[in-house]
């Protein structure tokens, strides 16, 4: 999933720009967009249904009718957020602010910022730099990509691994380990090794860069096969040698 940032002054057009640009991205895959609130929050309708049940403390509340569905999450996080867009499948999402996250960005108007890709740009200018936006991925995510992009009538099975940093390998304690662009060529050559097994169908493969602590993701992956045996001696491969080659040197 494509993280598109617009960021801007009050009153500068970025709502306006983005819903020009959602139907345009929409033409290339689907669309979600999550707008920073802020201190403004979101009035909830009084005496509604999905309302009491979110003043009962729900977790989740939400409605359903013949066009839409709505949902009152307990929380006001960002990543929570992206985490749900990337999981329905969505392949673009638009935050409008949110300016504190380093997401490259487009801004629009006068305002000054890091990470800027463009400044006050086209909707086409938008669509030519998809490529220098930032990516966002989780395993469902992946899967979903999977299903849409394979051929599933012979598929008999999808397998799926999250590795995380371990903190304690017996009496040894991790605090983090560090990826760098390095490890895009060792992902691409195992995401091959995968699809080379006979029986495997399609593979996908994650692995997130930066400092990573102790209990974080590191590794996302996801298998389409024939039969699960194959993608189970497909994925312990692949591990065994990311293992080998890229984490047991880190540690």
């Amino acid at each position: 999933m494509k993280i598109i940032q617009i960021i801007g002054r009050s009153n500068s057009g970025k709502t306006t720009f983005i819903t020009n640009l959602a139907p345009a991205l929409s033409a290339h895959g689907t669309v979600g967009v999550i707008k920073h609130l802020g201190h403004h929050g979101f009035a909830l309708e009084p005496e509604k249904d999905t309302t009491l049940f979110y003043e009962s403390h729900a977790a989740i509340s939400g409605g359903v009718d013949y066009e839409k569905s709505v949902i009152i999450r307990r929380d006001g996080d960002l990543d929570s957020a992206l985490e749900t867009l990337c999981n329905a499948g969505v392949d673009y999402a638009i935050l409008e602010g949110f300016k504190s996250r380093p997401f490259p960005r487009v801004a629009i108007g006068d305002i000054e910022s890091e990470n800027i890709v463009l400044r006050n740009p086209s909707i086409e200018d938008v669509i030519a730099a998809l490529p220098e936006f930032e990516d966002y991925f989780t395993v469902e995510g992946l899967v979903r990509e999977l299903r849409r992009e394979c051929d599933v009538s012979r598929a008999g099975a999808i397998l799926t691994f999250n590795g995380i940093v371990r903190e304690w390998t017996g009496t040894e304690q991790t605090e983090y380990m560090e990826f760098d662009e390095t490890v895009d060529a060792l992902v691409e050559s195992l995401r091959q090794e995968i699809e080379s097994v006979p029986g495997i169908i399609g593979a996908r493969f994650h692995h997130r860069k930066g400092r990573l602590y102790a209990g974080e993701d590191i590794t996302y992956i996801a298998i389409l096969a024939a039969h699960r045996q194959e993608a189970f001696t497909a994925a312990s491969r692949a591990i065994d040698r990311l293992k080998r080659e890229l984490h047991d040197a880190e540690e």
